[in-house]
């Protein structure tokens, strides 16, 4: 059985094994109890098969009236402070890196190809996720979830992870601390400095941005539709598959719905393959 997610640019197919054939080699009764435990078991997978179905059906369907319904209009001030509470990094911190990469300038583009608020790089940004760099919000949440994994892998070392945020982790490794550079020996201690005495975002920088469809969002749609087959035995199963999927870290740049969607198949694949 194959379930299709459409998505806006691409299509990610799943493909569910139907029931393990029994061996020809068995005696003939053995066969034929095997073939009857097999027949009971795939009616159960068939059974659960047909309402995900329904229930990716309905998420893939409402995804354009989702999007439209969650995309709200934020101030600057509060998308970071979303970040920051999306993320576990303080405000403070978000905003001194802001301050220092762009004065919070949306449209902002270094000579070396860095975009937006928090200055992603084409890569790192494709890497977060985040399909519209200049988008304050896609490009704000994006800088908040890389600067909360460099803070985790230096232990909160906040100096460390400013060093790695501007020259990246593979140089603060090499040279085991803040890299030698011009560039990164006076980033460091400025963004701390605007840390400590705290950023005011201008007036005239605080404008409405439109919020993107967020995690969150989809995580309830994707609930919802679930929710129609709640009393299924493997229900319970699924869900902890679900969660321990939701913890895999995504490899490529889907957005937050692929990458929900893409945890969701595997899951269904695992629950499935178990109640056969």
């Amino acid at each position: 059985m194959k379930i299709t997610i459409e998505t806006d640019d691409k299509n990610v197919y799943t493909d569910f094994v139907s029931p393990k054939e029994v061996s020809s080699s068995n005696a003939t009764s053995e066969t034929t109890s095997a073939t009857s435990e097999t027949d009971a078991s795939s009616s159960v997978s068939d059974e659960f098969s047909s309402m995900l179905n329904t229930a990716v059906d309905n998420i893939a369907s409402s995804k354009s009236s989702e999007s439209s319904q969650t995309t709200t209009s934020m101030t600057l001030t509060e998308i970071f402070q979303k970040a920051s509470e999306t993320y576990g990094v303080d405000v403070e911190l978000l905003k001194a890196v802001a301050q220092k990469e762009s004065g919070f300038d949306a449209s902002a583009t270094s000579s070396s190809g860095a975009m937006g608020i928090m200055q992603l790089m084409p890569s790192t940004a494709e890497g977060l996720g985040v399909t519209d760099a200049y988008d304050p919000y896609q490009n704000i949440m994006g800088g908040a979830k890389l600067l909360s994994d460099l803070l985790k892998k230096y232990n909160n070392d906040t100096s460390l992870a400013l060093a790695a945020y501007n020259a990246g982790s593979g140089n603060v490794d090499k040279y085991g601390g803040i890299p030698p550079f011009a560039e990164t020996q006076n980033y460091v201690p400025k963004v701390l400095e605007y840390y400590a005495q705290g950023v005011t975002i201008p007036a005239d920088k605080d404008i409405s941005a439109s919020g993107s469809t967020d995690y969150t969002a989809t995580a309830n749609t994707l609930k919802e539709a679930l929710s129609e087959f709640s009393n299924h035995e493997s229900y319970e199963y699924f869900l902890k598959e679900l969660e321990n999927e939701l913890n895999v870290e995504s490899s490529d740049s889907a957005t937050a719905y692929e990458s929900l969607m893409s945890a969701a198949s595997r899951a269904i694949t695992t629950t499935i393959n178990n109640y056969k």
